[in-house]
């Protein structure tokens, strides 16, 4: 009923497994980027906190954001799917 793999033998995931995989891993990213944006603007419009501070936190975010657009133009050909 059931074969016995070989040692050496590795398995594989389907197009569908990978996919879903890679947007699990997608999906951080964006909830990373997204709430350091925010608090960076937070933190920009707190008038305790200093406004540099502030700007490096919203700059990171941003970075982060800018990766996750340059991740997913690299995995997602979009000009082919139309």
């Amino acid at each position: 009923m059931f074969k016995k793999k070989k040692a050496n033998e590795k398995l594989r995931l389907t197009t569908d497994e990978e996919f879903q995989i890679f947007k699990l891993v997608i999906d951080k990213y964006l909830w990373i980027g997204t709430a350091s944006l925010v608090y960076g603007v937070y933190l920009l419009l707190n008038p305790n906190v200093d406004a540099g501070y502030g700007l490096l936190v919203t700059l990171i975010g941003a970075l982060i954001l800018l990766m996750f657009t340059a991740v997913m133009f690299r995995e997602f050909d979009f000009n082919k799917r139309r």
